[in-house]
């Protein structure tokens, strides 16, 4: 009995060119113009076959792959993908697509059908088989298949441009959260949603955005939720010292419930290389299976794209205010933080203290030890630095070996305790590298945003006075401001 192919093909000519050498060569044929007709024709054919070509409009080659090799009882199918692409990622694509062979449409009709023969060989499919198939088929359930298929691509489809409208608003954050609910709530059921987008600053807030559908949760609704949320994100958390903080609501008038009302509940920790990326959840008060939920695996990969994007974005921000040696904050985003935190202390009265630190003698470690070394000094001490002080504290590299600290909502008496605890942990520590150990010291200046200043250049000039005298007396000390 003759073997029997089911050809899929939307050019004319090159359809009937293969369909003749083919059949010239004792084979039976059936044709198919895209990969819709030739998904149903399996069902009704049944072939031993499927020879497609991959550039076809609607359902293309891959994808007719993919649905056979996704439905149990035609996936043993071998299929043969035809394609004038040659590029590596091409061949890539079909053996992912499931595809038995990738060939070049270049190849001539003797090697196209020893291919088939050989790959007929190695998949034989068995009479019994074949006879299970055709008893089960008929063209009312192969376009039902077809037409399930067919909105499953048209809902991915409509899914994948809607999400990806989002990345318009990547650096305005609450937009694109209300942007984000606005889209999720359209088709997901929930009474309370939560989006949260992981920083790769370890200092950052953490914000955990609610969405109540127009209601106000009650404070101990809202705790309730937080904790639920956040425990399983730190299940997932790789970065260190970091707590999550704030809670933002976005919409509301009343609630009538408590936590323990919401009956159903599901929180998807987003996860992208390791490391955790975001989260969403979801709370309701109807018994729903939110996993079963047909799109919710498409979404939540759509979710995934679009927080992958956010991040890489508030990484590539927060990566342009670093220091590369050590980790710190810049000099050009203290000059920012500087001027935001005096203009902060000014509209609303508060206290910052701001220090600055001289590595003593730091010239000669490196003319002595090298400059590999020194950078190991900076980086220690820029490391003593970030266990010294509190997560709320920032931490700036100032230049060479000038680090600067600024403490928020902190007057001179409260800064000194951290200030002289960085000064003996300096001290103290055992700088070893590469077989040089060696010890080392700084040099401290402080002081606070007295009145007497009229702008943040004023109050780092009293914490570079005061540094000077710290080196001037001895230096391996802290040197306060004095108030006039």
């Amino acid at each position: 009995m003759a073997a029997k192919i089911l050809l899929v093909e939307d050019s004319d000519t090159q359809l009937k060119f293969l369909r003749d050498g083919l059949v010239a060569n004792g084979f039976e044929v059936e044709t198919a113009t895209n990969g819709g007709e030739g998904y149903k024709k399996i069902f009704e054919y049944v072939p031993d076959i499927v020879v497609s070509d991959i550039m076809m409009p609607v359902i293309d080659g891959y994808q007719l792959c993919r649905m056979i090799k996704n439905v149990d009882e035609i996936k043993k199918i071998p299929v043969i993908l035809l394609t004038v692409l040659d590029k590596k990622i091409d061949s890539f694509w079909g053996k992912k697509a499931g595809a038995q062979l990738f060939l070049s449409k270049s190849i001539d009709m003797n090697e196209l059908v020893r291919n088939i023969k050989a790959t007929l060989r190695r998949y034989p499919l068995s009479d019994e088989y074949k006879a299970a198939l055709t008893s089960k088929s008929s063209p009312d359930s192969a376009q039902a298949r077809l037409n399930v298929i067919l909105n499953d691509l048209l809902l991915k489809s409509v899914f994948a441009n809607e999400f990806r409208n989002l990345s318009d608003f990547m650096n305005y954050e609450r937009v694109l959260v209300e942007k984000l609910f606005n889209l999720v709530s359209s088709f997901v059921e929930y009474s309370v949603a939560g989006v949260f987008f992981a920083s790769p600053d370890d200092f950052a807030e953490n914000i955990l955005y609610i969405d109540t559908l127009g209601k106000n949760l009650p404070k101990s609704l809202l705790s309730d939720i937080q904790y639920d949320f956040f425990r399983k994100m730190e299940e997932h958390r790789t970065m260190q010292n970091s707590k999550f903080e704030v809670v933002r609501m976005l919409l509301g008038k009343e609630l009538d419930y408590k936590f323990t009302d919401l009956t159903s509940k599901i929180i998807i920790p987003l996860v992208f290389d390791k490391k955790l990326i975001g989260g969403i959840c979801f709370y309701t008060r109807q018994d729903m299976d939110y996993a079963s939920f047909r799109y919710f695996d498409i979404m939540i990969s759509e979710l995934l794209a679009i927080f992958k994007m956010k991040y890489q974005y508030t990484e590539k921000e927060f990566m342009s205010v670093l220091d590369g040696l050590t980790g710190l904050y810049n000099r050009r985003q203290f000059e920012l933080s500087l001027e935001q935190e005096h203009n902060r202390s000014k509209r609303h009265p508060s206290d910052f203290s701001l220090a600055i630190l001289d590595i003593d003698f730091f010239k000669k470690v490196n003319d002595t030890y090298g400059h590999q070394y020194g950078d190991y000094v900076l980086k220690t001490v820029a490391d003593l630095m970030k266990s010294a002080f509190r997560k709320t504290d920032l931490l700036y590299r100032y230049g060479g070996e000038e680090m600067v600290m600024i403490m928020p909502e902190t007057n001179i008496e409260g800064a000194i305790i951290p200030v002289q605890r960085l000064r003996r942990m300096v001290e103290e520590y055992d700088f070893e590298y590469n077989g040089v150990k060696a010890k080392v010291t700084v040099s401290m200046g402080l002081t606070m945003n007295y009145q007497e200043f009229n702008s943040p250049a004023e109050i780092l000039k009293s914490a570079d006075e005061a540094l000077y005298q710290a080196k001037e007396s001895g230096r391996n000390r802290v040197v306060l401001h004095e108030q006039q």
